[in-house]
């Protein structure tokens, strides 16, 4: 008689369902009737025939019930049960658990790969890694996914992960093929052998034992050099091709997906703006032609931004011609187009709004900090915080600002600050910078500088105020119309009336007026140096100020144009009415 096989499916998966929510009932709602702990030790056993038996006939819908109810219950009892032999049981189950989800899911693979390893690439980086295996996921599983575009800072795994990946999906799919290109042959080969190492790998024989090297050895590659080598089920040619970026690629053909990495030796070479073209129209009519027929190119491109006219950079510009990007919701760092179908993952060093490490597990915020005052600012932010710049672009960069180490007093009892205020929180910077009289300049001493509504900052505006004794405060009327009367009314109702708060409508576009005031920001300010930034928002304003590049790149320049507005409006007394200029305080004996 003939086997029913979506009737065993199907009996299979149902219960397991009951028994899941059985035990959902007794130890997660805590609505159940309290079960025997050696019951549910047998119950548990029972679930791991079952659902080896599901995976087998069902392998995605059971991998995603593993995933959201299966682990999470076994972790549960972990955690509760406290005999040390059920316990140990239970962590034999979870793994067991990841090695049948990892036959589906990407991430369970680095995770049971990894079980036994001392310093695991995945576990330790997961907070920076997390978007870019789930999208390396979404890749494998959706054929009309086009490009992932990661750039993380070196040594954070972003290659490492790739090569995983693609050994996982080999596993998945072992009639396919890859192509990898890299600028460096050693690199590029070095790539494609760690690939053959993971497949060869016990623990990767467990998952797929259709290519199991403990099983067939030297029979499960046709073909096995660092360049190009076949495992035994491929239908094409190969099932991976290394080349560098100078090889001749005709012939050789994906049907998986194209990985390019790391194009750039250094960053003279990313300035080089006929190699910068030469990559992208090789992008453009050789490299991505380079898939099979008739489907979506899937290509991989990960790196560092080394300049704002690099490859990585032009083929970001040409998606965003393409599709409106917008920044995901559940992932920091991560910026997903409307379709789906393409995602832009720049993940930096130290966040820029926090000024905190994106992963203190592999670098602190200590290191880090060390580090960056040891760099040109340029290098800094290209190696680590993934922000294309140029040097000669850095109008504003630390060594063309004139600073103090030692934090100036108010010696004539006034200071003078503008706001430059936001409507609403997320987006811009509402920024209002804070000066005192430095002979015969003006010093930097404090700052509001933070995404938030102007509406929602009117107490710290008015505590600013009085803690410096602002004797002149420049708003720009533009976004905040009512802010000058609102703040006189407190202000008045608190006894201040040394402030004089002038609303000045602005027509000059910001870049006009930034290149217009940039001599005077650097000859007239003094800013804090590097070692006298006393708090996250002044260190915030700081790296908004130096990282302003002349050649337009930037996602903001609110700090910038704050400075522009106080050498024009205050310095240049453009902003009427005057204003009485304090003497100094007397000393006393």
């Amino acid at each position: 008689m003939k086997k029913d096989n979506n009737f065993d499916k199907d009996k299979i998966k149902n219960t397991i369902l009951d028994i899941l929510s059985l035990l959902e009932k007794e130890f997660i709602k805590n609505k159940g009737t309290k079960i025997p702990k050696n019951k549910v030790f047998e119950i548990m056993q029972d679930l791991v025939v079952l659902f080896t038996n599901y995976v087998e006939e069902d392998t995605h819908n059971a991998v995603e019930m593993i995933k959201k109810r299966y682990i999470p219950l076994i972790k549960l009892l972990t955690k509760i049960d406290t005999d040390m032999e059920r316990k140990a049981t239970y962590l034999t189950q979870l793994e067991n658990a990841y090695r049948l989800s990892a036959k589906d899911d990407f991430g369970c693979f680095l995770i049971y790969y990894e079980w036994n390893e001392e310093d695991k690439l995945y576990e330790k980086r997961y907070s920076i890694l997390h978007s870019y295996v789930y999208y390396l996921n979404e890749m494998a599983h959706d054929d009309t996914f086009e490009v992932i575009i990661a750039n993380l800072p070196s040594g954070y795994g972003k290659t490492r992960i790739v090569k995983l990946y693609e050994a996982w999906r080999l596993g998945l799919q072992p009639k396919g093929t890859f192509l990898d290109l890299c600028s460096n042959d050693t690199v590029v080969k070095g790539g494609s052998r760690s690939v053959i190492d993971i497949i060869k790998n016990e623990r990767y024989g467990l998952v797929f034992p259709h290519l199991n090297y403990q099983t067939y050895g030297k029979d499960l590659f046709l073909k096995e050099t660092d360049g190009e080598w076949k495992v035994k089920d491929c239908s094409m040619l190969a099932s991976y091709y290394a080349s560098t970026t100078n090889s001749n690629v005709v012939g050789q053909r994906a049907s998986l997906s194209i990985h390019i990495d790391d194009l750039y030796a250094d960053y003279k070479e990313a300035l080089d703006e006929n190699l910068n073209m030469y990559y992208y129209n090789k992008y453009l009519t050789v490299w991505r032609k380079r898939y099979i027929q008739n489907k979506t190119p899937q290509v991989i491109i990960s790196g560092t931004m080394w300049s704002p006219n690099d490859f990585m950079v032009k083929v970001i510009d040409l998606m965003k011609t393409e599709n409106k990007f917008i920044k995901h919701p559940k992932f920091k760092y991560t910026y997903i187009s409307e379709d789906g179908k393409k995602v832009i993952i720049k993940v930096p060093a130290l966040d820029p709004i926090t000024d905190k490490s994106t992963c203190e597990e592999l670098r602190s915020t200590a290191e880090l900090h060390k580090e960056r005052k040891s760099m040109d600012t340029y290098l800094w932010e290209t190696n680590f915080q993934q922000n294309p710049t140029t040097p000669e672009g850095l109008e504003f960069d630390w060594k063309n600002l004139q600073t103090y180490d030692e934090k100036p007093i108010n010696q004539y009892n006034c200071a003078y600050s503008v706001i430059d205020g936001t409507r609403k929180s997320g987006k811009d910077f509402f920024s209002m910078p804070i000066y005192y009289d430095y002979y015969e300049k003006y010093a930097l001493v404090d700052c509001i500088f933070t995404k938030v509504a102007t509406s929602e900052l009117i107490d710290d505006i008015i505590e600013k105020i009085m803690k410096h004794h602002i004797v002149k405060l420049v708003i720009e009327s533009n976004v905040d119309g009512g802010l000058k009367k609102v703040l006189e009314e407190k202000l008045h109702k608190l006894g201040v009336h040394y402030c004089v708060i002038i609303e000045k409508y602005n027509t000059v576009p910001k870049k006009i007026r930034i290149e217009a005031e940039k001599g005077n920001i650097v000859n007239k300010i003094v800013f804090p140096s590097r070692n006298c930034i006393e708090n996250v928002e002044m260190s915030r304003f700081m790296s908004n100020l130096t990282l302003y590049n002349s050649s337009g790149r930037n996602v903001n320049d609110d700090a910038p144009d704050s400075n522009a507005m106080f050498t024009s409006e205050i310095i240049g007394e453009k902003a009427k009415p005057n204003y009485v200029k304090f003497t100094k305080r007397p000393s006393f004996m």
